[in-house]
């Protein structure tokens, strides 16, 4: 590639009052709202490949600007593998052009774009992951220690719209790792206080809070209208009925546990045939129930970082990249800083199959 490098003064005297002579940002949206070159047309450069040949034309001479000229150069190389061949370098970009104090418009930004700013950038996401996420429903049985983390993040992350269900209210002792309640939301029902975290971190999605228990009246209706489930719960009672009515429905099922200073993380993605299911990899032992937090304790930031895990894998779930814990439990300890992943198969025998 042999770039042809001009000055941003000579972007400037080329590109004024001539529609077939346009300066190119390839900026990030959060740059490009501080000011643009004045008459510049916005392009970041994750979005070259998805976007140019829409949003470009192959007859226009572009002056390609970023703000100091290493990302521009790479994208002259992306725009030229699209076919476009009118294309200047403007060698020392933005931060030069307001050196010289050459006219600026300051654009108006979609505040969409600028909080998922960071996903668009990342290769193998963009905006079409991020559409995704936008479109998804996800039902969050639980709104203690797992799904404080895994709900924040969600949230953070644009998941279009959350239920959440659960029937407790707040107590002092759920802060130490429950991390979307405080202090004054102690007495109130967890899943309002956890609608009024989730709201202010990100306005733009549904939340829909649910008080009541999960049981057999309500769970098929729950489960059958979202696209996906996270196991935030505590006993094995609703992690089974939550396994059966996933598995009925083929939705993708991700589970976490924590007991002391462990975890565990694994998904059932009944959208695909033949996975095996929570029956299959833990048998159901007749009156059996295991400690919980509330028997043995539990270290705060072992929760926090389960659910962050099952909020990581519903991404990946949602969006289709990377591989999630399909036929995988994930064990961590943190008393040791030990993970280890164990594979796990179908059972024949198993009463789900």
């Amino acid at each position: 590639m042999n770039l042809t490098n001009i000055t941003v003064f000579q972007a400037f005297q080329a590109c004024s009052d001539d529609m077939q002579n346009i300066i190119l940002d390839v900026r990030t949206v959060a740059e490009c709202s501080q000011g643009i070159a004045k008459g510049s047309h916005c392009l970041e450069l994750s979005d070259i490949d998805n976007s140019a040949l829409k949003t470009l034309s192959l007859d226009v001479n572009y002056y390609v600007m970023c703000q100091s000229g290493q990302r521009s150069a790479t994208a002259i190389a992306k725009l030229e593998n699209l076919g476009f061949k009118n294309l200047y370098h403007v060698n020392e970009g933005y931060r030069e052009w307001q050196n010289q104090k050459l006219p600026i418009d300051i654009p108006q930004v979609n505040k969409h774009d600028l909080r998922y700013n960071r996903h668009y950038q990342l290769q193998g996401f963009g905006r079409v992951a991020q559409e995704k996420l936008r479109n998804a429903h996800v039902l969050l049985i639980g709104a203690g220690g797992l799904g404080s983390s895994c709900a924040l993040y969600l949230t953070a992350a644009g998941v279009g719209q959350i239920t959440i269900i659960d029937d407790d209210v707040v107590q002092l002792s759920n802060l130490q790792r429950q991390i979307i309640h405080t202090t004054a939301s102690v007495n109130t029902l967890k899943v309002q206080s956890a609608k009024k975290q989730l709201s202010a971190l990100n306005p733009e999605i549904s939340i829909n809070a649910l008080a009541k228990r999960l049981d057999e009246n309500n769970v098929d209706e729950l489960i059958n209208n979202v696209d996906l489930v996270i196991d935030g719960s505590d006993n094995l009672t609703t992690r089974y009925l939550v396994n059966d009515i996933c598995l009925k429905y083929h939705k993708p099922l991700v589970y976490a546990a924590v007991y002391q200073y462990e975890a565990q993380v694994s998904v059932f993605n009944f959208n695909k045939p033949d996975m095996p299911c929570l029956r299959c990899l833990f048998p159901q032992t007749k009156g059996f129930e295991p400690d919980n937090c509330s028997t043995v304790g539990v270290l705060g930031v072992v929760p926090g970082m389960a659910g962050v895990m099952q909020a990581s894998e519903a991404i990946k779930l949602i969006t289709n990249i990377g591989q999630v814990l399909e036929s995988q439990l994930l064990v961590f300890d943190l008393l040791d800083n030990s993970f280890r992943t164990i594979k796990y198969v179908k059972d024949n025998n198993c009463l789900n199959h």
